[in-house]
């Protein structure tokens, strides 16, 4: 990007920049105040409010005469570790060190740093005997409020109506350029988060499943708002604490409902959704055109799942799309291609093929009546563009292709959000339905035989037994479970884990069919690896806009600002990038991108494990501060606020990595001795990595990972910096293990689990080399969602045909004539 077409302003650098300490918010929090243990001048109370994940505790002890904390403890059971759970522990030090609930906020958790000072400020005043008045009278009207949502740059202003005592309305823009969440997520939490809002007139509320940033983004604007509401009725700020009261949502909590259904798909993401209409379809072919009995689950409060966030999917010439899109001809060598497959899939050591060969000749065979199938249903293809790997075109393009095709990721996802209304539309006329907000998390089984599933409401609290003839799993795999993670991935692989999408695939039906026995394919191997992150963003400056340009990811004007300055820093090609044990592992310059032929790895990253170290010293600092961040070949993605401009120079990575320092993300040293004692890797062994990397960089010849001279800078001169970069990945890779006709096979690998069918991640370790990265020829977990969906709908009605003699009758619900010709 050429210097003069950016909007760059030298005095923007800091302008707008967030505060990292927060103020006080009076007597805000909810009641939840617990009884007094101490005497004399020390009290003791505890208050409660939500976090980011579920409530925050903090429990002060407060010398009365001095007005001083003595001792405080902050519990949020739910907060994520590394982040909310930090917060925590951070905030609780810090008051206790200075005496004061009066500290900063934590880099990185500010939902739960809001929290903590809310719940300080109510246990503080309970501990003094502050009171304050609280009655609520607001002045009927419209109020605003705003708080920054998932990306953290844009605020998503909400807008409320209230009469005095009462929330009316809650309303946020429609042009999806007045805010930055994704909008179909946005859609999910008006639809449900707003009337739960309003109709318990609390805004401590548990938040969407999906769309938990969104959520506590509209709680945090709505809070805002109501204390404008508060302030303009006459009434104190603190009166705040009557919306703050957490209602019981759990009003099934104890009933269970006992459902009967046919096919019953666990997982309502792409590949749920397309398993629900090709049952529909096939049983419809079975039983005469009648109506059928299908049922569909999700966890989140909205279908569609991650892959709705996704958009490229491989398949293999499809007879009918070659017709129209290309003259006829294939798209691609399907030979050579499935030798270039099978190739990439086997252990040069053994000769052994560690994918099951005859699942990826099925695939080979049936992924292109697929797109086919999907064409004529409703999908439509965006310009397709050759692979380099494949030398051929192999990816699918829902709506649109990147970089090719006008529009932007935001575009495709609504255009998919059609899709799938349509699709279940028409499975609802039929007669399936689905549940949202209701996880599956156990099998039932008669000895080989799945029967049925366990459900729950995740708001209700009411519990579900579900008799199902056949079950299909589309469940997104386990990545979001760190538990399993630990358990399952093979010792490499372990460790803190970091996940992009919705969080959704929590892994409880994936555990449940280990728990039934099922048998798995290449469960071990390394996540699906294909970004880089931080453990979180820098909050210390503001956003500056490019002039006329769109952000393909975001849909919104393209951002860059100078909290992106640690993941710069961390990506930059002229560092060294070190594992765990202090050894080199890749090629700086090539940290994420797809392999160019079978003997390299896509995303070479992934070898570190969950994260590594990159490696900076003073020479490269002074090249970011004089001239800036020009040589990162891909500025990433989805885990940064934008970028940095190019020829730019950047003086202020001196002070930014010293907020990182400060926020637990980097780390500073004068010797590499010293830095490798502070990022506990083997001293000797670091030290000895640097020197030969010096010697690489001396003979311009990067002899052991082939990096380009041109980014080799040696790294001398003190002091040494080194930046923790996790490796981000979309979901688990490895899964259950399925026969071609997706069905699970228990630990044998060859006696099925009757009535169960594993789609998508669940079960796309059969198509992997479990030593390897997720494989570079583009699409293929999206490729294998649609195919083995298809299937596992055509097979799962073919089963019960045939097992169950026939299908569950399902009436059309029409009027009974009897009883009409009566009323006559």
């Amino acid at each position: 990007m050429r210097n003069e077409r950016i909007n760059i302003s030298r005095r923007n650098f800091l302008k707008g920049a967030a505060a990292v300490g927060i103020m006080g918010v009076g007597a805000a929090g909810i009641g939840s105040l617990e009884g007094c243990s101490g005497a004399g001048e020390k009290v003791t109370k505890s208050a409660t409010t939500a976090g980011f994940g579920g409530d925050v505790t903090v429990t002060l002890t407060v010398d009365t005469k001095k007005k001083a904390v003595i001792d405080a403890a902050i519990t949020g059971l739910n907060e994520t570790p590394s982040r909310g759970g930090r917060a925590c522990q951070v905030m609780q030090q810090e008051m206790i060190d200075n005496a004061t609930i009066d500290i900063d906020a934590v880099g990185g958790a500010t939902v739960t740093s809001n929290a903590v000072k809310s719940a300080a400020q109510t246990a503080y005043n309970a501990c003094v005997g502050t009171t304050t008045k609280s009655t609520v009278h607001m002045a009927p009207g419209t109020y605003t409020g705003a708080a920054k949502g998932y990306w953290q740059v844009w605020d998503l202003p909400v807008t409320i109506t209230v009469n005095e005592g009462s929330l009316l309305k809650i309303e946020t823009p429609q042009d999806r350029f007045a805010h930055g969440e994704t909008e179909v997520i946005l859609q999910s939490v008006k639809d449900r988060y707003f009337p739960r809002i309003i109709e318990t007139q609390s805004i401590v509320i548990d938040a969407i499943a999906g769309a938990t940033a969104t959520c506590n983004a509209v709680r945090s604007a709505v809070e805002d708002a109501l204390k404008q509401a508060l302030v303009a009725g006459g009434s104190d700020k603190a009166a705040i604490s009557a919306f703050k009261v957490r209602p019981n949502l759990k009003t099934e909590q104890g009933v269970t409902e006992n459902i009967s259904t046919d096919v019953l798909v666990v997982g309502m993401g792409t590949g749920g959704i397309l398993a629900m209409k090709s049952a529909c379809e096939q049983i419809q072919k079975l039983n005469g055109n009648q109506r059928v009995s299908i049922l569909g689950l999700d966890h989140a409060g909205k279908y569609g799942g991650k892959s709705a966030l996704t958009h490229e999917g491989a398949s293999v010439n499809p007879p009918e799309y070659t017709k129209i899109a290309n003259n006829g001809q294939d798209f691609v060598d399907a030979a050579a291609f499935k030798a270039l497959w099978k190739d990439f899939v086997t252990d040069k050591s053994t000769g052994k093929i560690m994918a099951k060969e005859d699942v990826l000749d099925m695939w080979f065979e049936e992924s292109g009546h697929t797109i086919d199938w999907m064409y004529d249903m409703c999908y439509r293809w965006g310009t397709m563009d050759a692979n380099s790997f494949t030398k051929g075109k192999t990816s699918f393009n829902v709506a649109l292709t990147s970089n090719t095709d006008t529009g932007s990721y935001e575009d495709r996802r609504k255009i998919l959000n059609s899709y799938y209304k349509q699709m279940l539309a028409e499975i609802e006329a039929q007669g399936g339905s689905y549940l949202l907000e209701t996880e599956g998390y156990e099998l039932v089984t008669d000895g080989n035989t799945v029967t049925g599933v366990k459900a729950r409401n995740l708001v209700t609290g009411k519990e579900y037994v579900i008799t199902a003839k056949a079950v299909i799993m589309s469940t997104g795999g386990f990545l979001n479970s760190q538990k399993m993670c630990n358990t399952l991935l093979d010792e490499q692989w372990r460790g803190d884990r970091r996940g992009i999408g919705t969080g959704q695939d929590t892994g409880l039906m994936f555990q449940a069919a280990l728990n039934a026995g099922a048998g798995t394919w290449n469960v071990g191997m390394s996540p699906l690896v294909m970004h880089v992150t931080l453990d979180h963003w820098l909050t210390q400056y503001g956003f500056n806009f490019y002039e006329n340009t769109l952000d393909g990811r975001t849909g919104r004007t393209k951002v860059w600002t100078l909290n992106n300055v640690p993941l710069a820093v961390g990506t930059s090609a002229p560092t060294l990038a070190i594992n765990k044990s202090g050894k080199r592992f890749m090629n700086e310059a090539n940290y994420e991108s797809f392999a160019n032929t079978n003997d390299d790895e896509s995303w070479p990253c992934f070898a570190a494990g969950d994260y590594y170290w990159t490696i900076v010293a003073d020479e490269q600092m002074k090249v970011f501060a004089t001239e800036g961040f020009n040589q990162i070949p891909k500025f990433e993605g989805y885990c940064s606020q934008g970028d940095i401009p190019k020829n730019t120079p950047v003086p202020e990575v001196y002070e930014a990595m010293g907020y990182a320092i400060k926020e637990g993300m980097a780390y500073k040293a004068e010797t590499l001795a010293d830095l490798a004692t502070l990022i506990n890797v083997d001293s000797a062994t670091f030290q000895a990595t640097v020197s030969r990397y010096n010697e690489c960089v001396a003979n311009k010849n990067d002899a052991e990972q082939g990096k380009d001279k041109k980014y080799l800078t040696p790294l001398k001169t003190g002091p040494y910096y080194a930046v923790k970069v996790y490796n981000a990945a979309f979901a688990t890779c490895g899964g259950l293990d399925v026969d071609t006709q997706i069905r699970v096979l228990k630990a044998d690998h060859a006696t099925p689990l009757n009535g169960l069918y594993a789609t998508g991640v669940d079960s796309l370790g059969v198509l992997m080399h479990p030593k390897r990265n997720y494989c570079g020829f583009g699409g293929v977990a999206q490729g294998w969602v649609w195919t083995s969906s298809r299937l596992a709908g055509i097979n799962a009605a073919q089963y019960i045909s045939k097992t169950y003699n026939g299908f569950t009758y399902v009436s059309p619900a029409l009027v009974d004539t009897a009883a009409t010709s009566t009323a006559r």
